[in-house]
């Protein structure tokens, strides 16, 4: 893809989720564009009249964008209602993040307004996986070494967390193969934005990963941490279990 289209789909991103409409810089800023570049985008999509602005200057989409998983025989309403549920029943958010090339990308973010912690993720953020916290290690983990060695720097590797460090390769490589590809992965210390996450993926029929469900919390200290560890992966399990199940009967629906 080049780098016109990646930009121009960075601001469609953007502006495809809020209601109510968002201001040119917070436009920009999700979009993670330079502000000039973003702002010309802007231009000629209210040029086109793609985009136009409401109240107090906001800028609503006139138009419907939205990215899907391309899974038979997973409806994308599946995911969405299991992070509705994850969300309401532990008032925390929940999301659907897959591994693209070499980021992570979030399509589904469900968050909980009684929530801790506001997450800067929205469908269409992406990030580095070259950040090996939980969600990273799990994705790259349905990767074999020869895949990761061939498509990605494997110098570039470094720790999640406010201490922050790069690892080189057998260090990366070693924390990538520990990981149980079929149980939840977690980071009790969170990252450098305060959150903590849980993940498990999700397989089809053949055992290939679709996708990552994930629990995001701050990263606060917990009375219990083994029980409430425990209860995060039991909520995660069966989310995994009800969207696996369509896999053995469609008229599942988790």
């Amino acid at each position: 893809m080049s780098g016109t289209s990646s930009r121009v789909i960075a601001i469609l991103d953007a502006l495809s989720t809020p209601e109510g409409g968002l201001t040119a810089q917070e436009v920009v800023e999700r979009a993670g564009l330079p502000a000039s570049t973003g702002y010309r985008i802007l231009t000629e999509l209210q040029e086109l009249g793609l985009v136009h602005r409401g109240a107090e200057r906001r800028l609503i989409a006139n138009f419907s964008f939205q990215r899907r998983l391309h899974c038979p025989g997973l409806e994308p309403e599946v995911l969405a209602q299991a992070c509705a549920k994850l969300s309401a029943d532990m008032t925390v958010a929940a999301e659907v993040v897959v591994l693209s090339g070499h980021n992570m990308l979030w399509h589904i973010v469900e968050q909980h307004p009684e929530q801790a912690i506001r997450l800067r993720a929205f469908p269409g953020f992406m990030r580095a996986a070259y950040e090996l916290d939980s969600i990273s290690r799990l994705a790259l983990a349905h990767r074999s070494v020869e895949a990761l060695e061939k498509s990605f720097d494997t110098g570039a590797f470094y720790t999640a967390g406010v201490d922050r460090r790069s690892l080189d390769w057998a260090e990366a490589r070693a924390m990538i193969a520990a990981v149980d590809r079929h149980d939840m992965q977690h980071d009790m210390m969170g990252n450098a934005k305060g959150i903590r996450r849980y993940c498990v993926a999700i397989h089809d029929a053949g055992g290939e990963m679709i996708c990552l469900l994930t629990v995001a919390e701050a990263a606060t200290p917990l009375r219990d941490e083994a029980a409430h560890v425990a209860n995060v992966r039991a909520q995660l399990m069966a989310r995994k279990s009800a969207i696996e199940s369509v896999f053995s009967d469609p008229a599942q629906t988790g």
